[in-house]
């Protein structure tokens, strides 16, 4: 079984996340795993390490990276969250439930080992405002939600993992009663006024920046899943897991995601910790913890195994470069996390994604790779073919 090492980290501030291609307005709570690769490599450089030496293993035929990473998702207190699947249906024996969790965006790890064992989650949505079994009192389900109904968790095993003042009511030292936790705030979504003003004509325009602000006690964790940690980096006297470490710890001040000159994306990290999930098998199905490009025809036919579904992101936005001004990156498509495929291959690999031009002056000298690595969580004989 794979062993993953999750990193937490609490943002000390907003964070934005660009969520509809160039639009600064909308913000995302989930940082994909390409991002997170693109973060690392940049952090690598900026700390004098040599980005070519540092990806080589990662751009051989076949590619032979020492890690693939997860995209980061929510945690509350002790419980992490992991992404539901595409097809919300496949979760749940009866067809009706389908319509009650359309809003659900993230299961709780309690949940997701369930689902890989075979599982039906009926049992565990939480019940029907005004619902009762036989007549009697209103029913008492162990599932409960949290964010208006985005974060979905076990309300009997992780309800004691959930921080304290979730649990207990700080004016009246009381618990809270199950109704008030879909209520509760894990993040809150805003806008933040912004001016800009033009160098010709000294016209100011303002605009908005979406950013994200996570309650005490809550923020994001992703896991590394290591394939040789102790494998050293060509032409420095470090393994990648330590530059790793110290890309993290640098990352840290520098932050994660847009506008980080005015403080948004600086976290405060803490981990690893180990996290065993299930190993994709070859018959069966995976559940997909990361962005994912399949490379080879293999890969590809993950795609058409029975039972697979999936969807892609359309993933643009802007790179930054030490080599040039800013500019647009190609666009690609990218499996989202919670897509459902074929265990047999699910490695994938980068691209590049610098912008081509007509002219070659305008090439960037160097090229700008987005992580295609997969990281998924492989599903019991039962689950895949019940």
């Amino acid at each position: 079984m794979p062993t993953l090492s999750v990193y937490r980290l609490a943002f000390r501030s907003g964070l934005h996340l660009g969520a509809r291609g160039v639009s600064l307005e909308e913000s995302s709570v989930a940082l994909p795993s390409d991002t997170l690769f693109a973060a690392l490599i940049d952090g690598w450089r900026r700390l004098g390490g040599d980005p070519a030496a540092w990806l080589a293993p990662f751009l051989g035929d076949p590619p032979d990276p020492p890690f693939a990473l997860t995209s980061a998702f929510p945690f509350v207190g002790g419980v992490r969250f992991y992404p539901m699947p595409v097809d919300l249906r496949r979760l749940f024996a009866q067809a009706e439930a389908g319509k009650r969790v359309k809003r659900i965006a993230y299961l709780s790890e309690g949940l997701l080992r369930r689902a890989l064992n075979g599982e039906k989650l009926d049992a565990w949505l939480p019940p029907e405002e005004g619902a009762s079994r036989n007549g009697g009192s209103p029913q008492r389900e162990a599932g409960l939600f949290l964010q208006e109904g985005r974060l979905w968790l076990d309300g009997e095993g992780e309800l004691a993992k959930l921080p304290e003042w979730m649990r207990v009511d700080r004016q009246s030292k009381r618990p809270r009663p199950r109704a008030a936790y879909p209520l509760l705030e894990v993040w809150k979504e805003g806008r933040t006024p912004r001016v800009t003003v033009d160098r010709i004509s000294s016209a100011s325009t303002i605009f908005h920046i979406g950013q994200v602000r996570f309650a005490e006690a809550c923020g994001l964790w992703f896991g590394v899943h290591w394939r040789r940690p102790k494998q050293g980096i060509e032409g420095a006297s470090t393994t990648y897991a330590e530059s790793v470490t110290a890309i993290l710890d640098f990352l840290q001040g520098e932050g994660l995601g847009g506008d980080r000159s005015v403080g948004y994306g600086a976290f405060t990290l803490a981990g690893p910790e180990e996290a065993t999930l299930p190993d994709p098998q070859p018959g069966r199905l995976a559940w997909l913890l990361s962005r994912w490009r399949p490379r080879t025809q293999a890969e590809i036919a993950a795609l058409q195994a029975e039972r697979a579904a999936y969807r892609l992101v359309d993933v643009a936005g802007w790179l930054r470069s030490p080599d040039g001004p800013a500019q647009r990156r190609r666009r690609i498509h990218l499996l989202a996390e919670g897509s459902w495929i074929a265990g047999d291959a699910v490695l994938g690999g980068l691209v590049d994604v610098r912008p081509v031009y007509e002219a070659s002056q305008n090439m960037l000298p160097h090229p700008v790779y987005r992580s295609g690595l997969g990281v998924a969580a492989g599903f019991t004989q039962e689950a895949a073919h019940g």
